[in-house]
């Protein structure tokens, strides 16, 4: 049997020794990534790196090795290496769309975002149907405060995929900070039905209630989020809601600042008041 089919077969069954075994010391780029693969799911990944390594030395312009040692490491959070790495590939194969996302991906990552828009221009203008493409571009245009620019975006991918509850979220978020809360309400709605087992959803729904000052419901679906997680917001909602409806709620600020004690500032700006080291409400501001 072929060995580097044999190693695939292995590693699809998450057996990377035995996918070592069956390779050996074969020479061939494919058994170069596949033995760095191996390792990396063995959580050696100084050892993987290696092995790409040496297969840059016997193979130095092979892109699927810079490519599996660009995506290596933006796994690993190395992000500027991984960039060298892609730069490299680039420099051999300069058209390839793959690349210029995964490009845009690592730019992404460290927060380069109009340097990553660029290269999702690069993808798009191949395959503008490319949905992480599309939801990238829509993102770094939120981060770079474009919002609206993002809206157009996210309105174009969800085009292509509009089950996509990513993408709903960030349409609602962009409608809740432009000030149209209606409208939010209703995309995080949507997200929710997509995606009905995250708690963020119903949080934000809950939030657009909140602001509409429909209290109950905000209530209805901060006790739903809180079902599904626990995270010091959606206590500090959860107070913030009760505190309006005129009900204690010192249990969930205190089970907010247990969680997170830097969240005291943000629930007595919500609430208006000073609240003691104990949890406790000492004085409206």
């Amino acid at each position: 049997m072929d060995p580097l089919v044999e190693a695939e077969r292995l590693l699809e069954e998450n057996k990377p020794q035995e996918a070592l075994s069956v390779l050996g010391e074969l020479e061939l780029v494919e058994a170069f990534v596949l033995r760095a693969e191996s390792y990396s799911k063995l959580g050696q990944l100084d050892r993987a790196l290696k092995e790409l390594d040496d297969g840059l030395q016997r193979f130095p312009f092979s892109y699927v090795i810079l490519t599996e040692r660009a995506e290596l490491l933006e796994r690993a959070g190395r992000l500027e290496e991984a960039l060298d790495s892609v730069d490299r590939v680039l420099e051999i194969i300069p058209f390839s769309s793959e690349h210029h996302l995964i490009k845009a991906r690592i730019l992404f990552g460290l927060q380069r975002f109009e340097d990553a828009n660029l290269e999702l221009a690069e993808v798009l203008r191949s395959n503008p149907k490319n949905i992480e493409a599309r939801v990238l571009k829509a993102f770094s245009y939120y981060n770079m405060g474009l919002k609206l620019d993002a809206l157009s975006e996210v309105n174009r991918a969800l085009a292509f995929k509009k089950d996509d509850p990513t993408l709903h979220a960030l349409k609602g978020k962009i409608y809740y900070e432009t000030g149209y809360h209606k409208l939010a309400l209703s995309e995080f709605k949507i997200a929710s039905h997509y995606e009905p087992e995250n708690p963020d959803h119903y949080y934000d729904i809950a939030l657009c209630y909140y602001t509409l000052e429909m209290f109950q419901d905000a209530l209805l679906y901060i006790d739903l989020a809180i079902s599904k997680g626990k995270k010091a917001n959606y206590y500090a909602l959860k107070a913030s809601i009760l505190y309006k409806l005129g009900k204690d709620p010192t249990q969930e600020i205190q089970i907010a600042l247990s969680l997170d004690p830097s969240i005291k500032v943000v629930i007595e700006d919500l609430l208006n008041v000073k609240i003691s080291p104990g949890g406790n409400i000492d004085k409206v501001k």
